[in-house]
């Protein structure tokens, strides 16, 4: 596995993986949802299946040359680098200031109709991730009165 630092971001951590075909363009993003029950006695398993973390959203950043038949189910399956994805989400306004770390909570919500629900618990976060703020976007109306503000954030790996 490699490392990114193209000026622009942090240095990132690249993973080499396989997708679909039709899965396998740069800026497609993805949510790992597991592995399938065929997959752990596949040789390519550990390149596979075995470097991504269920949850974790992903997006392409390289697509190799090289693509392979999935035995396991009959697919053309890609080489491809992928990195974690930047996932947009609500933070307290106390915390918003660009280029920080803050350790991640979902907010406590039990607001399912708010239309920033999927920004108080997004997918792809865990409570207790560090991440950095890479951009903040302004501030979400609450209905519970909470003092929030979008911001895109990117998990810090130790």
């Amino acid at each position: 596995m490699a490392l990114k630092d193209d000026g622009k971001e942090k240095t990132r951590k690249i993973i080499v993986t396989m997708l679909s075909a039709s899965q396998s363009r740069v800026g497609e993003t993805f949510i790992y949802r597991g592995a399938g029950k065929r997959c752990y006695e596949c040789k390519y398993f550990n390149v596979c299946a075995g470097n991504l973390r269920e949850g974790r959203i992903y997006r392409v950043v390289n697509v190799r040359k090289k693509a392979l038949n999935c035995e396991a189910y009959g697919i053309e399956m890609r080489v491809v680098d992928v990195v974690e994805a930047e996932i947009s989400a609500a933070i307290p306004s106390k915390q918003a200031i660009e280029g920080i770390i803050l350790t991640f909570y979902p907010q406590k919500c039990e607001e399912e109709n708010c239309k920033n629900y999927a920004l108080c618990l997004p997918e792809g976060l865990r409570e207790s991730d560090r991440c950095e703020i890479v951009k903040i976007y302004g501030k979400l109306s609450c209905p519970r009165g909470l003092q929030l503000m979008k911001a895109l954030l990117r998990r810090v790996l130790s």
